[in-house]
């Protein structure tokens, strides 16, 4: 069941998602931040430098071990690579993305101009201690 939020509520979400996905970008360093893209590349993984430092924030702040998004996946993540994640497991993770949406914005009568935004969007991830073998 999807609770529904106020206005204010909502913004104030986005307002921590923001905040939360800021300061990771902080933390990467210039030698970090080459390693981590190396690691990123030599796996194939489709996410950016601080997407993988906000996952990999919160598996240290968990004492969770492993690379994000090789041994932290989404529930259909793990389904799709053949793992099943344990009834009952909650997930202590979660990723962000970044949504865009065109917005049609009217200037005058006359004109209309695209404008766009993005907005960020909390995705929940499961640590591999969490799943088995679907066999």
């Amino acid at each position: 069941m999807k609770t529904e939020r106020t206005k204010e509520q909502k913004a104030a979400y986005m307002k921590s998602l923001r905040e939360n996905w800021m300061s990771a970008k902080k933390l990467l360093a210039d030698g970090q931040l080459d390693d981590i893209q190396a690691i990123i590349s030599n796996h194939g993984m489709n996410i950016s430098a601080t997407g993988f430092m906000f996952v990999s924030i919160q598996m240290k702040q968990n004492g969770l071990d492993g690379l994000p998004y090789l041994d932290a996946k989404t529930y259909k993540g793990w389904k799709q690579n053949g793992y099943q994640v344990r009834k009952g497991e909650k997930s202590v993770l979660s990723g962000i993305t970044w949504v865009s949406v065109d917005k049609q914005a009217e200037v005058d009568l006359d004109d209309k101009e695209n404008t766009g935004f993005v907005f960020p969007k909390e995705y929940h991830l499961f640590h591999r201690s969490q799943v088995d073998d679907a066999a």
